[in-house]
């Protein structure tokens, strides 16, 4: 049976924090994240106004998913690809690369002008963004600050 693609409910969704687990713990992010990390994230994903969430089912089995959250800037309404994690076992068969497309279709439909997402600049993960038409922005920088003790 082929890999089914939909939107997904938000309690389906919550179900698939081992999808966060597993695809993150994968070369190149080396991530360790925890179930309650993991449902949390999808949770705060899910529980946004104007979320767009799609998914792929495989015989039933939800294997990926990809989360879109509305972000207006100067050019107009875009959306920011906050989530797209496939699960190890079914990567590298092209259901990342239709999420992403069905997610920009939607998008489009939705009056979007413009979609972006941040992952890293250079490796597989840039390479693979590339592939599927995305460029790096050449104006943008992601900065990152740990709060607390820990710094």
């Amino acid at each position: 049976m082929p890999v089914c693609l939909r939107r997904v409910s938000r309690s389906e969704a919550l179900c698939g924090g081992n999808i966060i687990i597993e695809a993150y713990a994968e070369p190149p992010w080396h991530e360790k994240w925890s179930i309650e990390t993991a449902t949390s994230r999808l949770d705060e994903l899910t529980a946004t106004p104007g979320c767009l969430g799609f998914a792929a089912f495989d015989d039933n089995e939800l294997v990926g998913y990809v989360f879109g959250l509305p972000h207006t800037s100067a050019p107009g309404r875009g959306l920011h690809v906050a989530e797209i994690a496939i699960l190890p076992r079914h990567q590298r068969k092209g259901i990342g690369s239709s999420l992403l497309r069905r997610i920009e279709e939607e998008a489009l439909a939705l009056g979007y002008v413009q979609i972006w997402l941040v992952s890293q600049r250079t490796g597989g993960a840039a390479d693979y963004y590339r592939a599927n038409g995305y460029d790096p922005s050449g104006k943008l920088c992601v900065y990152t600050k740990v709060l607390g003790p820990n710094r």
